[in-house]
């Protein structure tokens, strides 16, 4: 038995048990009960905020990487700065 036939038989074997689990039938169920009888205006003002939360995350998001990308070019200089001598 080689490496790809056990990833293969894992990935199977968690295939199978999510595909029990039903997550379509659960989220359509979700949504008839919940989001179908709100009027519309409701689901124009839901979809505009989720937007704007994305959008904020992102940009949230990308300022930290940002920060971390300009730590780690300071650290990287310091280090060669310091091996240099």
């Amino acid at each position: 038995m080689n490496i790809l036939n056990i990833f293969q038989n894992i990935w199977q074997r968690l295939n199978d048990v999510v595909s029990k689990l039903n997550f379509d039938g659960l989220l359509n169920d979700l949504i008839e009960s919940y989001v179908n009888p709100l009027p519309e205006v409701f689901k124009w003002l839901f979809a505009i905020l989720l937007s704007i939360i994305v959008i904020l995350g992102t940009i949230s998001f990308i300022k930290k990487t940002l920060k971390l990308f300009i730590v780690l070019i300071i650290i990287a200089a310091v280090i060669l700065f310091i091996y240099k001598r």
